[in-house]
């Protein structure tokens, strides 16, 4: 019986650029599905969240993931920016959630040292690795679209170092066992490498 890839669905909210990135992934194997950016319209704060909303709903429906991933709000020097962005996120996770869908934070660092093995990495950085990872190096990948994708691509990282958990369960997606011996971060960095290289 042939194994079903893990769709997973990347999120990057932002209240004027909202990017996504959907990818499939096998143990080894990782396949872009789709991906873009939601341009949100100017207007009042709750047509701008409500488009937000709908037109994730729409990717959900679309592309049917079975798991979602989403950058944790960072607090900067402008607190109303944060709090719009909180308020772009809150959105996003209630359009995954809404749809039955697990939506997983990470950390900016997190997402950064996942996809680039460098968690103060420049978004250059990541638009390259993205495509490098995805074997697309001709495509051009924008800021929002390569950070979405990159949320999904941390997501699955998580599920090849954690192991089987019950989404790759319910599609038969086996995980990849951790080495019980050495450092944690050594593991992370051994099956990271052990990723990129089966990519090659």
């Amino acid at each position: 019986m042939e194994t079903q890839a893990l769709k997973i669905l990347g999120i990057d909210p932002g209240l004027n650029h909202t990017g996504y990135g959907v990818i499939a992934y096998l143990p080894g194997k990782i396949t872009l599905v789709d991906s873009g950016v939601l341009n949100v319209p100017k207007g009042e704060l709750y047509e701008r969240l409500a488009y937000i909303y709908k037109g994730l709903a729409e990717i959900i429906e679309k592309n049917q993931p079975a798991v979602s991933a989403i950058e944790k709000t960072f607090l900067n020097t402008n607190a109303q920016s944060s709090m719009l962005l909180s308020h772009a996120r809150g959105a996003a996770i209630c359009a995954a959630a809404v749809q039955g869908l697990e939506c997983r934070e990470f950390s900016t660092r997190e997402i950064k040292k996942s996809v680039t093995g460098y968690g103060a990495a420049e978004k250059q950085q990541i638009q390259e690795m993205v495509a490098r990872l995805l074997r697309c190096e001709d495509k051009k990948f924008s800021e929002d679209e390569a950070d979405a994708i990159a949320a999904a691509i941390c997501y699955a990282n998580t599920k090849i170092i954690l192991g089987m958990l019950p989404a790759q369960k319910k599609l038969g997606v086996s995980g990849t066992a951790v080495a019980r011996k050495g450092s944690s971060s050594s593991r992370v960095r051994g099956q990271w490498t052990k990723l990129v290289g089966g990519l090659k």
